[in-house]
């Protein structure tokens, strides 16, 4: 039997269900990168959260901690961590010793008692004339 003579075949790219078909695939291939990408930013997500907390915890503290200009201000709060940081030419406070604390209510008495009787005198030596 003789054989039918072939068609030439349409090349594939003239083809409007084939161009169709190709910007399908590109369509898809597209959404697959997205999908790909978003599922590693939601894996990523606790992550990049944290980081940030933890970045704005110490801006935070840094903040707080800063030294107000006036001395003896309780505006600013003191971080425990970063003692050396705070103002490095004033120098460090320390806690009042007990000591310390009795020497200066005993001073004050003595001092208030000397008020009174210079009071009391200056009184004396003006009404009885």
């Amino acid at each position: 039997m003789p054989s039918k003579p072939r068609k030439p075949e349409k090349s594939k790219g003239s083809s409007p269900l084939d161009a169709k078909a190709r910007a399908l695939a590109e369509q898809h291939e597209q959404l697959r990168a997205e999908i790909e990408r978003n599922e590693r930013l939601i894996q990523e997500a606790p992550k990049i959260a944290k980081e940030r907390e933890r970045t704005r915890r110490e801006e935070l503290i840094k903040r707080r901690s800063r030294t107000d200009s006036r001395p003896g201000s309780h505006v600013a709060l003191h971080d425990p961590r970063h003692l050396l940081e705070l103002d490095p030419g004033r120098p460090l406070r320390h806690k009042r010793l007990r000591a310390e604390r009795r020497r200066g209510r005993l001073l004050f008495f003595v001092l208030l008692c000397t008020f009174a009787l210079v009071v009391f005198w200056a009184y004396w030596v003006f009404t009885h004339q």
